[in-house]
């Protein structure tokens, strides 16, 4: 049984990770017009329902495990400097990415039209964004932010517990 469970959070975590990737690939080559929308924003509702799975696997997984409170806060705050690390990580790709485009564009016109760059790496809705929202960092920030949540449940549950228990002896 607990076999199964093991096959299914990493059956789960690839198929984020397959979902991940394919929203990557959708990605135009710098310079590059695209076509209306951005049909990777459709790849959200699946992950947001296997990232819901997610934690609840994490947390059927890590069922049985006792662990301190100390423990769990630890973890806790690793994993979430751990996300707010990739934030940062993120933010500084992305300004990469604006002067690869700049690059790309000078190259092609002579000139880089920053309003225009801007306007194509702002927000989701610009297919130019993909690589920015689907990458190996956003992957393993997924990942953690499952296992903060995992964590974060356990560490209040147990809380409720230790509260209980001591209202019962009184």
């Amino acid at each position: 049984m607990r076999m199964k469970r093991y096959a299914g959070l990493f059956i789960n975590a690839l198929v984020c990770l397959i979902l991940v990737l394919l929203g990557n690939a959708m990605t135009p080559r710098p310079g590059v017009s695209s076509g209306n929308g951005n049909p990777a924003i459709l790849l959200l509702i699946p992950l947001g329902i296997l990232f819901s799975v997610l934690v609840y696997q994490w947390i059927r997984i890590l069922k049985n495990v006792k662990m301190a409170p100390s423990v769990s806060s630890l973890l806790i705050i690793a994993l979430a400097g751990y996300i707010i690390a990739g934030y940062a990580y993120q933010l500084h790709r992305l300004d990469i990415y604006r002067e690869i485009q700049a690059a790309t564009f000078e190259s092609r016109y002579g000139e880089a039209d920053w309003a225009h760059i801007e306007s194509i790496t702002d927000g989701i809705l610009s297919i130019h964004m993909n690589n920015q929202f689907f990458n190996w960092n956003t992957y393993f920030m997924m990942i953690a932010f499952s296992l903060l949540l995992c964590f974060l449940y356990k560490l209040i549950q147990g809380m409720m517990y230790r509260k209980q228990g001591a209202s019962a002896k009184k």
